[in-house]
């Protein structure tokens, strides 16, 4: 069952979400922020082909936005991170979901927006401009998106996120293999 708004402000008072602004809760859900760092895919070295089972991670550069954004060109892929940090409890998860705005726009979230009970630090979206023919303008602090939250029961300990997650503690954009020697700014 989902958490209403009532619910989500509970959540916010326990400490359950941090750095949130109390206009973006809404009936059934939390808008999330876009943070000031993200990671931006750049042209790899001829012959590059990523591996996910040895954890290879894309060749992107990292960029903070200033406070006038940045342009998102048809097609282009990135990582960036949410302004909210989580802190959930063993019976919660979330998942997220773009802002029906930024979905109108051509901007489109890669549909993995899972959040773990037990999941502790920023949030790391992927989002790739769809549209054919528009740029897209994105600043820091623009509701990117949306958690819808679900409690159940509770997780144990050593299944919870909290013990086993590979990027529980996460700050900042983290790509895959979540090892700081692997994300390296350019």
């Amino acid at each position: 069952m989902y958490l209403n708004y009532s619910q989500i402000e509970a959540l916010i008072e326990q400490g359950a979400m941090k750095q949130v602004e109390r206009d973006c809760i809404n009936a059934a859900s939390l808008d999330v922020r876009l943070g000031r760092e993200v990671m931006m895919e750049v042209e790899p070295a001829p012959g590059v082909v990523i591996d996910y089972r040895k954890r290879h991670p894309l060749t992107m550069k990292t960029v903070n936005l200033p406070d006038e954004g940045i342009v998102i060109h048809p097609g282009q892929f990135f990582l960036a991170h949410t302004i909210e940090i989580c802190n959930f409890p063993d019976n919660l998860a979330a998942l997220f979901r773009i802002k029906s705005s930024m979905g109108r726009i051509g901007l489109e979230h890669m549909d993995a927006g899972w959040v773990d009970p037990g999941f502790h630090g920023s949030l790391t979206l992927e989002f790739k401009n769809m549209t054919q023919f528009h740029s897209i303008h994105l600043r820091p602090g623009d509701k990117i998106g949306q958690l819808v939250f679900l409690r159940g029961e509770v997780v144990s300990a050593e299944r919870s996120y909290r013990s086993v997650g590979n990027y529980n503690g996460s700050t900042g954009v983290k790509q895959v293999g979540f090892k700081e020697e692997l994300c390296k700014s350019e």
